[in-house]
């Protein structure tokens, strides 16, 4: 399984994106309700009035009844759809932030996963070569010709090794559960074709205007704007018009039926409507403000990152030629020492020399392929 599937399958898998999803069809349906005539359904209302129940022989009756439209306030239906379309955005680009946060944490976790897979070969190719030496010291030692301290120690030696071993197979198991809770699969992702030919491939422009992250809080900032102006344009609640019929019987008279409009609008109020502005004021200053810290911490990132790149790839390069010259010289003393011309305590130093210049330059690469993914990940691309 590749970087790239991995991510996808966790993608597929992930239920936070789903609630974001949810949320932007929401704000989409409330921008297309803001297109109606009104802004509120309208009011049935009725009233009966008779005066039998007071015992009155006048016989008095009225029944008068109507229906209500509220109205919108001028330009508040432009101000409800561009609220509710900021807000759409504003749930789409969460979704994306989503999507990146969860790739680098697949990326981090297919880091350590596969420094951990790694070194558990690793420190196996070591204790099986180990084991075969132990065997020709005890040898040795049985005939004479190797002291008991140098068996003793390198059965030491060995024992430190399985013990390693053991630490970093647990550390691969406790990584690849994780793995699996995200994407499905125990397999370890594998980040063999994330390298120079990626970045070459996508390009390494870092650009901040682009980044999903610096997008959500401008997004954010539009509907703090769009929230304000539609406070703006919300003054006093929504007025009514609306028809009447009224119907009057009475005793020994002729019914009579009138019609009439009604109309109903509040003034304006500074306890209401200041304390709105205010608060629609303080959310765009909050808004305004993330976006400066946002653009900030990214370019701090982006600036960290590509330190981060370039030192790798340095690391990894002196890494593989310092694992390859302790590799040769563990063979060669190997050599030497079951001929005889060297004590078995450098031997076995030279296959820890080993071990550690190995585990050095498997940490290295595998911490410059991540580097390169997340690189990658932020020009807008899955690596």
């Amino acid at each position: 399984m590749t970087l790239h599937e991995a991510i996808e399958d966790a993608w597929k898998r992930d239920p936070v994106h789903i609630s974001y999803e949810v949320n932007a069809e929401a704000e989409h349906q409330n921008a297309l309700a803001a297109r109606s005539w009104f802004p509120g359904g309208p009011q049935l209302f009725g009233q009966y009035w008779d005066d039998h129940f007071i015992g009155s022989k006048v016989g008095f009756t009225t029944y008068m009844g109507g229906v209500n439209f509220p109205l919108w306030l001028p330009g508040q239906r432009g101000a409800t759809q561009r609220a509710a379309q900021e807000s759409e955005k504003v749930a789409l680009w969460q979704i994306k932030v989503q999507r990146l946060t969860l790739a680098v944490n697949i990326i981090d976790l297919t880091r350590a996963a596969e420094i951990a897979q790694d070194r558990v070969e690793n420190l196996e190719k070591v204790r099986d070569i180990l084991a075969r030496s132990v065997v020709d010291i005890k040898k040795a030692c049985d005939s004479g010709e190797e002291p008991r301290a140098d068996y003793n120690m390198t059965v030491s030696e060995q024992e430190n090794v399985q013990e390693a071993l053991s630490d970093a197979q647990q550390t691969l198991e406790n990584t690849r559960i994780e793995l699996e809770s995200l994407t499905g699969h125990r397999d370890v992702p594998n980040m063999d074709n994330v390298d120079g030919r990626t970045l070459a491939r996508w390009g390494m422009q870092l650009d901040i205007n682009k980044d999903p992250r610096f997008q959500l809080v401008t997004a954010i900032l539009n509907k703090a704007k769009a929230a304000y102006n539609l406070a703006r344009h919300s003054y006093v609640p929504n007025p009514e018009v609306g028809l009447m019929v009224a119907r009057l019987i009475q005793w020994e008279t002729p019914s009579d039926t009138q019609t009439g409009v009604q109309f109903q609008i509040d003034l304006p109020n500074k306890a209401v409507f200041v304390p709105q502005m205010m608060q629609a004021t303080q959310a765009v200053s909050d808004a305004e403000r993330e976006v400066v810290l946002a653009q900030r911490k990214i370019r701090v990132e982006y600036e960290q990152l590509a330190n981060e790149l370039k030192r790798t790839i340095e690391m990894a390069q002196h890494a593989r030629m310092s694992q390859h010259h302790a590799a040769q010289r563990a063979m060669y003393l190997e050599e030497a020492w079951k001929v005889g011309e060297m004590p078995v305590i450098e031997y076995v130093r030279a296959r820890r020399m080993e071990l550690e210049a190995t585990d050095k330059f498997i940490e290295a690469d595998v911490t410059m392929r991540a580097a390169i993914a997340r690189m990658v990940l932020m020009t807008g691309h899955v690596p």
